[in-house]
């Protein structure tokens, strides 16, 4: 009878959190000074909470992975006994410049661009070079932050708080690499800024958030297009509030949902939101009100995982180490028949010997598979929930999401939760039973309004256009 020891988890999760929170609370000190935008807490926000979310997390976690690591994100020997790093840890080498790279940064229009636009994958092909085209790729740059110094002495003495609250050990080598990382990737000058208007992917990602608060400085546009096909208001964790539903003057999201949750409220409100709807589901859906059940071990069924993060660990609610998802997977694959697992493209850990695999790209081979099963929330997921296929949804604990879409989920799959601290085998056996004994039915109507809008108004040549000259469209 196999079980999980998961408290240590639950623990992280509860520490991740009071991480967010510090910072929240240092980043509203400082807005009371600079404001929220030009603030060393907005840039640095999600790289803060990755580094020591990451360091509570892999000193308990079981295993050391081996796959490099890039700061802000950390290993387990770093967690456990941090470590003065070379500078090329903090900043890696840059690709070298070539004549493609050079032309894309000549601007054709008054736009610019950033990092990971989501165009989504075999959709808007000639959208997406005529975007590239016209706008102006930003290559590295600095956020300006007004009164530098005392910005990066604040987030120092903060870095200093959270190293004391919770127990890390020399503090001197994480704050010196903090200093050095800081002053890096930004500026105490304001320089004027080539463009009316940015495009930018996620702010997850550092160079997003400095372009970001750089054009928003400077009172131009920055409007924020989300990721993952489906309305980002869905997942209530953090990120989705200190990132993916801020930092930009508009944001650009998917279907006709928007609901603030307790964690995913925006750290900087946009001024205007739009809705899309997916290219990529929009093509795939296929409503149906009669799902019916299945007999699974007379049809191929499709395990859709979310990957392997090795070292890539950070909180709350974001992902379980390796070898607890690997050790849930043994079991799922034991107990459940004619089952192929997907293998995640970015996954850095091999899946438990032996399972049958599937190396196609999700949107290539879903339709081949007549039973879909995941245990994420993902776009993978939402690949699943919106095709006509029966779902089961092992809910393992991950991911806190939206109440109404937890409803509406429930109406489209056979949802199961699952206690890894109780015998796995008997609750997939369980699962697997019930889908099969009939009677019941599925349907995948109330799931579309999360990625497809009824008035779909978007349109990325008026978005192009407008952002040329400064404007928004009046959508």
């Amino acid at each position: 009878m196999t079980k999980l020891d998961i408290r240590y988890l639950l623990k992280n999760d509860e520490s991740s959190l009071s991480v967010v929170d510090h910072l929240k609370g240092h980043f509203q000190e400082a807005a009371s000074n600079v404001g929220p935008v030009g603030n060393v807490f907005t840039v640095f926000f999600h790289d803060l909470v990755i580094h020591f979310t990451g360091i509570l997390i892999h000193r308990s976690a079981n295993a050391h992975y081996p796959d490099l690591i890039q700061f802000p994100k950390v290993n387990k020997r770093f967690a456990l006994s941090p470590q003065l790093l070379n500078d090329s840890d903090l900043f890696p080498t840059q690709p070298s410049r070539t004549a493609k790279t050079t032309l894309r940064e000549i601007p054709l229009s008054g736009l610019a661009i950033g990092e990971a636009l989501p165009f989504g994958y075999g959709q808007s092909r000639v959208t997406s070079k005529i975007v590239n085209l016209l706008g102006s790729f930003k290559p590295f740059v600095c956020a300006y932050l007004p009164n530098k110094e005392n910005q990066i002495d604040w987030a120092l003495e903060t870095i200093n708080e959270l190293c004391r609250l919770h127990k890390i050990s020399n503090s001197v080598a994480v704050l010196n690499n903090w200093k050095r990382y800081m002053e890096i990737h930004t500026t105490g000058r304001q320089d004027s800024l080539q463009g009316n208007g940015v495009i930018l992917g996620t702010r997850n990602n550092l160079q997003n958030r400095k372009l970001a608060v750089n054009f928003m400085q400077q009172g131009k546009e920055v409007a924020g297009i989300t990721h993952g096909e489906v309305a980002n208001s869905i997942i209530d964790e953090p990120p989705f509030g200190y990132s993916e539903r801020s930092l930009c003057t508009t944001l650009i999201d998917y279907g006709d949902f928007d609901e603030d949750g307790k964690f995913n409220k925006p750290l900087i409100f946009p001024k205007q939101r739009f809705y899309r709807s997916s290219p990529g589901i929009k093509k795939r859906y296929q409503q149906n009100d009669r799902i019916t059940y299945v007999d699974i071990k007379q049809i191929k069924s499709l395990y859709i995982p979310t990957t392997y993060s090795g070292n890539d660990l950070y909180g709350p609610f974001h992902i379980y180490e390796d070898v607890i998802y690997q050790a849930w997977q043994k079991v799922l694959f034991s107990a459940f028949p004619g089952l192929t697992m997907k293998i995640h493209p970015k996954s850095k850990s091999p899946p438990p010997f032996g399972v049958p695999i599937e190396k196609r790209i999700l949107e290539d081979c879903i339709a081949d598979y007549g039973l879909l099963v995941f245990d994420y929330f993902a776009t993978g997921a939402v690949l699943a929930l919106m095709s006509d296929r029966p779902v089961i949804y092992f809910d393992i604990g991950l991911r806190r999401l939206s109440p109404n879409f937890l409803s509406d989920m429930k109406g489209r799959s056979e949802y199961v939760k699952i206690d890894l601290t109780e015998d796995l085998m008997g609750q997939i056996v369980q699962a697997t039973n019930k889908i099969q004994t009939g009677g019941r039915e599925w349907s995948n109507v109330d799931m579309a309004r999360y990625s497809i809008c009824k008035e779909d108004k978007f349109n990325w040549m008026d978005l192009v256009a407008a952002l040329s000259t400064g404007t928004i469209p009046n959508w």
